[in-house]
């Protein structure tokens, strides 16, 4: 399966969901995956390299530093090969590389914040994609979203949102989120992110079988 992290909107936390759902799949699914660092700032890249230097355990997946420019020359590959292909994307949509990628998604995940900014970003995210490929499935996922804040757009945002797909239960704002590794999930989240991924899992994954 082809997995798209993305969102237009920059530091909505696409490269920590990205770290965390390919760790609940190989750690809790026993499922192969690959992740495909396409996000300028190389953030789990690096964070791989150094996982691999500095932990004695093996890794759980490999970590591709990718262009967006060299996606169309691997695409074939991707389809012929096996287990999960999880790609994270840049907080921008305005570069026509991006668009084979969004066409070859069998689920887009696209983490957000309840702020009006992040909301108009990503309901454009969402319009663009369901042009580009309507068929495929996306989960919206909120993020960061912070303790005793009365978030006034939440009601609205959710209904625009599923109109064109589902929104995840929540992830809150916790600090574990800040010291993830590419080997593990903390102990403090297991329960959110058995939540939030363990929904995401029975209904896209379980059902393409």
């Amino acid at each position: 399966m082809n997995i798209v992290i993305g969102n237009q909107k920059g530091g909505v936390g696409k490269s920590t969901l990205c770290i965390l759902f390919a760790n609940y799949l190989s750690l809790i699914h026993k499922s192969q995956c690959l992740i495909l660092d396409m996000d300028f700032q190389s953030s789990i890249s690096s964070l791989w390299e150094n996982d691999k230097s500095n932990f004695s355990n093996p890794s759980l997946y490999e970590v591709v530093d990718l262009e967006l420019e060299s996606f169309s020359s691997i695409q074939d590959k991707l389809i012929k090969a096996n287990g999960h292909f999880i790609i994270d994307l840049p907080g921008k949509m305005d570069d026509n590389e991006l668009i084979p990628i969004y066409h070859s998604a069998n689920l887009v995940l696209c983490p957000f914040t309840y702020d009006k900014i992040c909301f108009e970003s990503t309901l454009v995210f969402a319009q663009v994609i369901h042009h580009l490929n309507k068929d495929v499935p996306i989960v919206f996922i909120p993020n960061r979203v912070k303790a005793g804040v009365r978030y006034e757009l939440k009601t609205k945002v959710h209904d625009v949102l599923s109109t064109f797909g589902s929104v995840a239960p929540e992830f809150p704002d916790r600090v574990a989120f800040q010291r993830i590794d590419t080997l593990s999930i903390p102990t403090d989240i297991e329960d959110l992110v058995g939540a939030v991924f363990g929904g995401i899992y029975n209904n896209c994954f379980t059902k393409s079988k």
